[in-house]
């Protein structure tokens, strides 16, 4: 059994809040309003409910089998050959995320603040950062997140408030965007965009007991869909529609705009300390599960050696897109939809087997 240590409720909602609430901090506000119109805001906390119910079901799955993750469970549930491949299936995905991840930003950093730098530099080092913390461990990622979570939280609520003076209200309207409907559908497909609060069932055996995972799923799902729909809120203030629709990274623009008196305007260098760190514990808590899951899935008892070989693929996957109209278009939207019958829909799934099956607690040679 991989030794991932304990960690508390504290913990592991920064963990997720982290990890959820970092797209607003990308394309994704664009994005939305692209799908949606000014009615985003609002279609991100119908994402947000969606997740929650999803998220019963989880917590429903992993309260049957005490003491067990999610890849244990599926090699009960299912039984061993289709576990293996659900679990791989698990490990792929997390591996790819991080790898998306880490390339928006980069493709963003390049945009704004390093335009020449070539992006192989920039890939390899932030992979450096993430593969050192990935062997630090699960503990060493769980505590950084909650040091420095006040802090996030305190910088991104001031760059939001600060930006008051540029609110203009009726770039607000119509309110209902392209129609209730069309916010309705899109809000339930794109629920899987509050999906890393899967994470939690990977090292839910660091959770000490499924009421702690109970809170943490909870909390932080409902912490995360306030950010980040007061985010996308505040940006739709600020910008009008057709020129929402336009930006790279409209947060990012947001803090460019900040300007009280002579001395004290343009904060995006400090928004660049929010989006690094944001960026390096996202990306380091999921290319964890990744290689957890991996190890779990094969019963490997270290994790060490994996490391390397995998960060050698995160790397690979980082550099296959072919510019950032491409992770856009294709590699994000395809991370932001498709995976709600991963997360969600396989444990549903997995809890419904496992009730006809009968099956409830045991071992993973069940």
């Amino acid at each position: 059994m991989i030794k991932e240590g304990k960690i508390g409720v504290q913990e592991a909602i920064c963990l997720v809040v982290i990890s959820t609430s970092n797209r607003v901090f990308f394309t994704a506000p664009t994005v939305v309003q692209q799908f949606v119109g000014t009615a985003g805001w609002y279609m991100s906390l119908v994402s947000d409910i969606t997740a929650i119910v999803f998220f019963t079901f989880i917590y429903l799955l992993l309260k049957r089998f005490p003491e067990k993750d999610i890849i244990e469970i599926f090699h009960i549930t299912f039984g061993r050959s289709i576990g293996v491949f659900f679990s791989y299936i698990y490990a792929t995905s997390f591996l790819a995320a991080s790898g998306i991840l880490l390339r928006e930003f980069y493709e963003a950093l390049k945009t704004f603040i390093f335009p020449y730098t070539p992006i192989s530099i920039l890939n390899g080092t932030m992979v450096i950062l993430v593969t050192v913390s990935v062997f630090l461990g699960l503990e060493t990622i769980a505590r950084a997140a909650k040091l420095v979570a006040y802090f996030l939280l305190f910088g991104y609520l001031i760059l939001l408030i600060l930006s008051a003076q540029n609110f203009r209200l009726p770039y607000l309207f119509p309110i209902l965007g392209y129609g209730v409907g069309k916010t309705l559908m899109e809000g339930l497909t794109r629920s899987s965009a509050y999906s890393e609060v899967i994470v939690l069932t990977v090292f839910a055996g660091a959770l000490q007991g499924a009421k702690h995972l109970k809170k943490a799923g909870y909390i932080s799902l409902v912490l995360s869909g306030l950010l980040v729909s007061a985010g996308i809120l505040c940006m739709s203030l600020i910008f009008p529609y057709n020129v929402f629709q336009e930006q790279t990274n409209p947060l990012y623009t947001l803090a460019t705009l900040i300007k009280y008196g002579t001395f004290f305007q343009r904060l995006d260098p400090a928004f660049l300390f929010l989006w690094i760190i944001i960026t390096i514990i996202s990306s380091s808590v999921v290319f964890y599960c990744a290689v957890t899951s991996y190890c779990k899935t094969f019963r490997l008892q270290d994790k060490r050696p994996v490391i390397i070989p995998m960060a050698v693929l995160l790397f690979t996957i980082t550099m296959i897109p072919r510019d950032l109209p491409s992770v856009i278009t294709e590699y994000i939207e395809l991370l932001r939809t498709y995976p709600i019958f991963l997360f969600y829909i396989l444990p549903l799934i997995a809890l419904i087997t496992a009730k006809l099956r009968k099956k409830k607690g045991g071992n993973i040679n069940a």
